[in-house]
């Protein structure tokens, strides 16, 4: 038992200490800009990021109003979410 202590010991003491171990993922070539797990992932088009950001700031508003409704119908917090799903579907 006390063999096994102090195996543990030691890698824990080697982990902390090099730091080559402890990191999975290092950057191949510092002098590169880091671009994220997918570099050949493209933006859309601005006309259409705008387009998606309208869409979702109008389902934000009904989630606010169907949530604000739930709240002054006093629903149960348990039964909620269901009542802003159907709030929603509603108002569509």
């Amino acid at each position: 038992m006390k063999r096994y202590i102090v195996l543990m010991a030691a890698l824990l003491v080697a982990a902390l200490f090099v730091p080559g171990i402890t990191s999975a993922q290092t950057q191949a070539d510092p002098t590169k800009p880091v671009t994220g797990m997918k570099p050949d992932r493209t933006t859309a088009p601005t006309a259409a990021r705008k387009a998606m950001q309208e869409k979702e700031a109008l389902l934000r508003k009904k989630r606010a109003e169907c949530r604000a409704r739930a709240k002054a119908e006093k629903v149960p917090l348990a039964k909620r979410p269901a009542y802003v799903k159907k709030c929603r579907s509603e108002t569509n």
